[in-house]
């Protein structure tokens, strides 16, 4: 059992190895080191899970500043596996498609535009990716317009286009989905009223 009552004194923890170590405020941690870097001193140990699964770690992170003293329990039983060369390519890669994509999440939002007109939008592009703001009309693949306060009466595009039918459909769809989710009162407040009788 080796104590390090100096963290000067403790070059590196060995993956692997189990340790105890009390902190600053006199809190007893125990666990066996999955991860250590010297420069930033921060010491990772595994433990078993709190909650009682056998299948789940608790995993605590140490800054050894606020530690006291480090024993170690016990070494390493075998060498740790050599980490895995890191594909420098594949995660340029990913990081640049998670800027595309957020870039593309941003130009999803229109600009002082109604909920209900955020609403078409999202469920049009669901379908049709082509699919853009200019100023407050939604564009679709560069054919059809739709105009405040985007109705299937506020899509316009070349007459019988099948994009333009599309599109309407969609449309319909989405304020028939919106309308079953009134409540019936409201639903009635909302439909036109007859006419009043006129008397002769």
């Amino acid at each position: 059992m080796k104590l390090y009552q100096n963290m000067a004194d403790s070059e590196c923890f060995i993956v692997g190895s189990r340790i105890s170590c009390t902190t600053v405020y006199n809190e007893k941690l125990e666990g066996e080191v999955a991860a250590f870097d010297i420069g930033t001193k921060l010491l990772i140990i595994k433990s078993n899970a709190t909650s009682g699964n056998s299948n789940l770690h608790d995993m605590k992170l140490i800054n050894l500043d606020y530690v006291k003293d480090v024993i170690v329990l016990a070494d390493a039983k075998e060498q740790p596996p050599q980490l895995m060369p890191l594909n420098l390519a594949k995660l340029t890669s990913r990081i640049r498609q998670n800027v595309d994509s957020k870039k593309e999440r941003v130009n999803h939002v229109g600009v002082g535009v109604s909920a209900e007109g955020q609403a078409v939008f999202d469920a049009i592009i669901k379908t049709i990716a082509e699919t853009k703001w200019k100023g407050k009309n939604i564009i679709v693949m560069e054919t059809v317009e739709i105009t405040p306060p985007y109705g299937m009466e506020n899509c316009h595009g070349p007459d019988g286009n099948q994009i333009l039918n599309h599109v309407k459909k969609i449309v319909h769809k989405h304020m028939s989905k919106i309308d079953s989710q009134l409540p019936n009162n409201l639903r009635k407040s909302l439909s036109p009223s007859p006419s009043p009788a006129t008397s002769s």
